[in-house]
């Protein structure tokens, strides 16, 4: 019995136009890419890389890396774990109660401005990813918000740049290979 994400997984391929072998190619790639991208984060000591990781997830799978959608998934990221850092900062600054009710009042704004659609390029579905990323406390054992911050604006240039470089290679390979196919044709 074929499972939905098997089908999922078929229609992918299928839709991309890939065969087994230009599959593997491109998971080659895949690796390459994230092994460099693990390289660059050892160099700068990044202790959170896993948050550079989601932005990349978010960004190239849920967004399909279109680049309109790229500032906005970046902003929404950011904000999201401010409001997570605020629900930490503010019951420390006015009070466990006080500050506890600001930031739950600031988390419901958030939900009623998603609902209504109101100022997308902040709160958003990457707003909402990493405020609740921001908020479980098994990560801030050995890492930081602003930790987290580092790795997502370095994962964010380097798959920004992939894509730049990805997007007009593609192009030029496409254009290359148009008159061919319309020979054979």
């Amino acid at each position: 019995m074929t499972g939905t994400s098997e089908q999922a997984a078929d229609g992918a391929a299928s839709q991309a136009g890939l065969s087994p072998v230009k599959g593997l190619f491109v998971l080659g790639g895949v690796v390459v890419a994230v092994g460099l991208l693990i390289a660059i984060a050892a160099a700068l000591g990044l202790s959170a890389l896993y948050g550079g990781f989601l932005f990349v997830l978010y960004w190239t799978a849920f967004c399909h890396a279109q680049m309109d959608k790229f500032v906005p998934a970046l902003i929404g990221s950011f904000g999201g774990l401010a409001l997570a850092y605020g629900l930490q900062a503010l019951p420390a600054a006015l009070g466990a109660e006080a500050g506890m009710a600001l930031a739950l009042v600031l988390v419901l704004l958030a939900i009623y401005f998603i609902i209504m659609g109101w100022l997308p390029i902040l709160v958003n579905n990457a707003f909402m990813l990493f405020l609740t990323v921001g908020t479980i406390p098994a990560l801030h054992e050995g890492t930081t918000l602003s930790a987290i911050g580092q790795a997502i604006v370095v994962a964010a240039i380097y798959t920004f740049i992939l894509v730049q470089v990805g997007t007009k290679l593609a192009s030029k390979g496409a254009g290359k290979a148009a008159p061919a196919s319309e020979l054979s044709a």
